[in-house]
């Protein structure tokens, strides 16, 4: 086989694979209008009216939302401080924090938590739960 004939080949191969990778991110993507906390579904308007509106800042500058350290307890929590929470986007990206990063942070009406003394990293878009461990 000469190179005119490897090298579409191999271009059909590497299009195939992104083309599969592209439908199973959005395949296994969840269009979810609630987010669970705590086993529990709440729309962002129920979130709204249960918490307390708080503004942060952050490096990209002020953040307004619902306090995660009013929230927590209110959707029946007890003993904050004596769990793990996991922050779960739509997209699958996670991240697991403790009670002193999780009360300092404030989740948007656009499902997005920002917590203030954090890297970037820990910020999760899209929110679909927030398990309680």
């Amino acid at each position: 086989m000469g190179k005119e004939k490897i090298i579409p080949i191999l271009a059909l191969i590497v299009i195939l694979i992104c083309g599969t990778s592209t439908a199973y991110v959005y395949v296994t993507q969840i269009d979810k209008e609630t987010i669970t906390i705590n086993g529990e579904e709440y729309t962002i308007e129920q979130i709204f009216n249960l918490g307390v509106e708080k503004t942060i800042q952050t490096i990209e500058g002020e953040k307004k939302g619902i306090s995660l350290e009013d929230l927590i307890p209110k959707v029946g929590v007890g003993c904050p401080s004596c769990h793990e929470y996991t922050i779960k986007g739509n997209d699958g990206y996670q991240k697991t924090v403790n009670w002193d990063i999780m009360r300092t942070g404030v989740l948007t009406d656009n499902k997005r938590v920002f917590f203030p003394d954090t890297p970037k990293a820990f910020w999760v878009s899209d929110i679909v739960e927030i398990e309680v461990k």
